[in-house]
């Protein structure tokens, strides 16, 4: 799988879940089930974090959520940089990092 799919794919469930993100902060709801954020795009394994969770691993353009074992999917473009119970974080490098930089809907416009 080359970088730019890797990216584009864990960018397509990182917006997912900004929505439902948002729709439960919105209705004040402390656990949500997550959309697993690996390279897989047939993946529809579903991870329940509390929204503070899930905000500290958005707040970096690089990092994404991942069940155990999903991090493989992004082949050398992602290594896992923190372990959970239930869940891993991801960090994309080399050119998927760019990628998912430049698609990072909350990245400023200058870069």
């Amino acid at each position: 799988m080359s970088a730019e799919r890797v990216a584009r794919n864990d960018a397509i469930f990182r917006q997912a879940n900004e929505s439902i993100e948002s729709h439960a902060a919105r209705l004040d709801v402390p656990v949500v089930p997550f959309i697993c954020e690996c390279a897989d795009a047939d993946c529809t394994m579903l991870i329940p974090l509390h929204l503070d969770e899930y905000e500290a691993i958005r707040s970096n353009s690089t990092h994404f959520l991942n069940a155990h074992g999903h991090d493989a999917a992004g082949g050398p473009y992602a290594q896992v940089v923190e372990q959970h119970d239930g869940y891993v974080v991801v960090e994309k490098v080399g050119e998927a990092a760019e990628i998912v930089k430049e698609l990072d809907t909350r990245a400023p416009a200058d870069g």
